[in-house]
């Protein structure tokens, strides 16, 4: 069982950034500043913080119990903003633990801090993985109890359900019976072997698609990599730049990019390169003009 590492949270922490700044109604995350991370801290101070997410704050900006937190906020360096700027916007990674944990709060990251995310995603690939292996062996016991009930009774009734001398029939028919439904239960199980449920994704030309997750290459860094799915994820196509496009709605961006090979990819949605890991990028009028994009 893979063990869910800090770069995967660290890059969950960043696909949750490309979705958030575009649903964010303040327009702060949509392009940050030091200042403006300052004062999101401190709009979200006032709505109330949790009690892990109050702790983080006072080690972040250094703040004791009995000293007032806004203040501290206010008045604090926010050129200490900019490496988780930098870290959101995939420009510089960051290996600091506390301001990795910022970034989780200011985007609305959840499961946070990291040991919570972890617990949560260890426990989701127990149930994933475990729960319906049990379930599974729990049919097949009561399968063969209702079996072995079915063919008892016809051995000794016979298939009108009422007892008689004619034993001879009633075996025969109770043999009968019982490859039939063993065929039967039979074709369940070799449907699951054949045709396994597909709960991982795996990136295939211009979208993702529904694979079995039974497969070495199952992991982080990887070409063609499979995955377990996320429904968000699997929303995620790459667009022809060939064909009209629409870019804006009301002034907000409906289509991603990330240059690979020198080559404009155009998405149509916010989140990582399938192939690259790069962040994508919010379209702009300038790369639109830059690249001839508009059909």
């Amino acid at each position: 069982m893979n063990k869910i590492t800090f770069e995967e949270y660290k890059s969950a922490i960043r696909v949750k950034y490309e979705v958030s700044k575009s649903d964010d109604v303040s327009g702060i995350l949509l392009n940050p500043t030091p200042a403006q991370l300052r004062n999101l801290c401190l709009m979200k101070l006032d709505k109330s913080l949790t009690n892990t997410d109050g702790d983080l704050y006072r080690i972040f900006f250094n703040v004791k119990e009995e000293v007032d937190l806004r203040k501290t906020i206010e008045n604090f360096d926010i050129g200490k903003f900019k490496p988780i700027i930098s870290f959101l916007k995939g420009e510089k990674d960051s290996g600091h633990p506390t301001r990795i944990e910022l970034a989780a709060v200011l985007v609305n990251f959840n499961p946070r801090p990291y040991n919570k995310y972890l617990s949560n995603g260890n426990s989701n690939e127990n149930n994933n993985l475990e729960l319906p292996s049990l379930m599974e062996n729990e049919k097949v016991a009561d399968e063969n109890l209702l079996l072995g009930k079915f063919i008892e009774k016809v051995a000794v009734t016979g298939t009108d359900g009422k007892k008689g001398n004619n034993d001879k029939t009633g075996k025969k028919t109770a043999l009968f019976c019982a490859v039939v439904l063993s065929l039967f239960f039979m074709g369940y199980t070799v449907k699951g072997i054949l045709f396994p449920k597909k709960e991982c994704m795996q990136w295939e030309g211009n979208h993702y698609i529904a694979v079995d997750c039974a497969n070495d290459k199952l992991g982080i860094g990887q070409l063609e990599l499979i995955v377990p799915i996320d429904e968000n994820i699997m929303k995620l196509n790459k667009l022809d730049s060939n064909r009209k496009l629409s870019f804006f709605k009301n002034h907000k961006p409906l289509v991603w990019y990330c240059k690979h090979d020198g080559v404009v990819e155009l998405f149509n949605a916010p989140g990582f390169h399938p192939e690259t890991g790069k962040p994508l990028k919010p379209i702009t009028k300038y790369m639109i003009k830059k690249y001839s994009l508009q059909k």
